[in-house]
């Protein structure tokens, strides 16, 4: 019999109707009250507000909101604040109920503006404390690597920094000496280009784009690919100059030394060789070399000779160290003549001036470097690299909405990079922590008799699985199916059998 149409009726009460039995046990929400203690910031945000005034909504909400912005990928606030009376689980994960007022969403960005950064600071590092607690952190071997992240703000707001120059004065004289935050951007130069929108983005080109925004330098761990340290800078900023403070920055926050760094050829520079070795830290990151010509002699069959400063080409005649090619590397060179009186000329140069060699200042580094690892160790790190640095910044581009800012600024930027890496740590804490029953095998999986086990290899009793006589005779069914279809092809299709 069909059944009447469906009409709701709205009640004045709701009896036996509760949040907490309309969130299932398995939800992930459930999960991260489990393993994250958000109660932190009611004592750090405390001394930021009055004794007089309105009551600001819990900072405890606050956060709570922040995390469901990034967690499920809310495009702004105004979005969040206008799902969550739609959704029961949100709702439960903040402590409302279904007649609570929901706030205004100028609350959250109000709230961001007045805690500052380093309140997320300290919500990423008690989650990364917590990470290490469960063992998810090795320490030793890590992975740095950057990306760049689109600013909230088109390339038609650039303009010449000369421009500007009076609004940079005002503001320059409307703050007190002093006041200058020490991860501000420096100035820009008087002929630099930038936004209007975001003056702290700066243009960057890579892979042939050129994109205004920020870097987000990431430390990750080897281990289970928890991010150990996140820093922001603009996109200007270049790679091997972060490397020593996003070391630094691992080993004070997870209080495990770093053994092993890999990271992409941007980082290997001399002086950061120089770094790793004077922290006794081996490297594995390879470096630019100078492409050269395959019918000429290698560099490499030019021996260096340390006592006397010098090269002994493959004719055994010596090149001396004559000037700088650049800042950073001698030239060196045979007397005039010798190579073009040598035999060898024309395997060994076409410059009519002779062979010349150049060499990093620190070039005893680039060798040490070179030589701490073998190349079978060199593979197998660049791929574990590949798979938790580059897979890191990919998960959070799917997952959180990574590769764009939502706010603008450089602190607003460092505080959405620092929730997104918190963010995909609670992830892999819940996945190593959560004890997850073990699925028994439904009929439609279920081996079929013309599949079973022959007696040698048969499971125990206990564990055996039961066959399923529906399935055994679908694929029976189905396998007539496929051999009526091949008998109708036309000869066209027919495969021709080898002889």
């Amino acid at each position: 019999m069909l059944g009447p149409v469906k009409q709701r009726q709205d009640q004045l009460f709701y009896c036996g109707f509760s949040l907490e039995d309309r969130v299932p046990p398995d939800h992930p929400l459930r999960a991260v009250r489990r393993v994250v203690d958000f109660s932190f910031v009611r004592h750090e945000v405390a001394g930021l507000y009055g004794d007089r005034g309105n009551e600001s909504i819990d900072p405890i909400v606050v956060l709570k909101l922040l995390f469901l912005k990034f967690f499920y990928q809310a495009n702004s606030a105004r979005e969040l604040m206008r799902d969550l009376p739609m959704r029961l689980d949100w709702l439960w994960f903040c402590e409302f109920d279904l007649t609570d007022e929901i706030p205004d969403h100028s609350v959250i960005s109000k709230a961001r503006r007045r805690w500052g950064r380093e309140v997320f600071v300290r919500f990423f590092e008690r989650v990364l404390s917590r990470c290490v607690d469960a063992g998810l952190v090795d320490g030793g071997v890590v992975h740095i690597d950057a990306s760049v992240i689109t600013a909230d703000a088109g390339s038609d707001s650039m303009q010449t920094r000369l421009n500007l120059i009076s609004e940079a004065i005002y503001d320059q004289e409307a703050r007190e000496d002093g006041d200058r935050e020490e991860d501000d951007p420096p100035p820009p130069a008087a002929g630099q280009r930038i936004s209007r929108t975001d003056p702290d983005a700066r243009l960057t080109r890579k892979n042939g784009h050129t994109t205004l925004g920020y870097k987000d330098h990431r430390v990750v761990d080897d281990r289970c690919g928890i991010v150990t340290a996140t820093i922001t800078t603009p996109a200007n900023v270049s790679e091997p100059h972060v490397l020593g403070e996003a070391l630094r920055q691992h080993e004070e926050h997870t209080g495990l030394e770093v053994t092993t760094a890999v990271a992409d050829k941007q980082y290997g520079t001399a002086s950061n060789y120089r770094m790793l070795h004077e922290s006794r830290v081996t490297p594995c990151i390879p470096h630019k070399r100078v492409r050269e010509d395959p019918s000429k002699f290698e560099r490499r069959l030019f021996v260096y000779d340390p006592a006397h400063d010098r090269y002994l080409c493959p004719a055994g005649e010596h090149l001396r160290r004559r000037a700088r090619s650049d800042a950073n590397r001698w030239r060196y060179a045979a007397e005039r003549g010798v190579c073009a009186a040598c035999s060898m000329k024309d395997r060994c140069t076409a410059s009519a001036l002779g062979r010349t060699i150049s060499r990093q200042m620190d070039q005893e580094m680039i060798d040490w470097a070179d030589d701490c690892l073998s190349r079978a160790q060199r593979k197998r790190l660049m791929a574990r690299r590949k798979a938790k640095a580059e897979g890191s910044f990919a998960d959070a581009t799917n997952r959180h909405g990574y590769k764009r800012m939502c706010w603008r600024g450089l602190h607003n930027a460092a505080v959405q990079n620092l929730l997104i890496a918190a963010i995909q740590n609670i992830r892999k804490l819940i996945s190593a922590t959560h004890n997850r029953p073990r699925m028994a095998l439904a009929p439609s999986m279920a081996l079929a008799p013309s599949t079973a086990v022959a007696p040698s290899t048969a499971v125990a009793p206990s564990t055996a699985v039961a066959p399923s006589t529906a399935v055994a005779r679908s694929i029976i069914t189905r396998c007539a199916d496929l051999t009526h279809a091949a008998s109708t092809l036309p000869p066209s299709f027919a495969r021709p059998v080898p002889n």
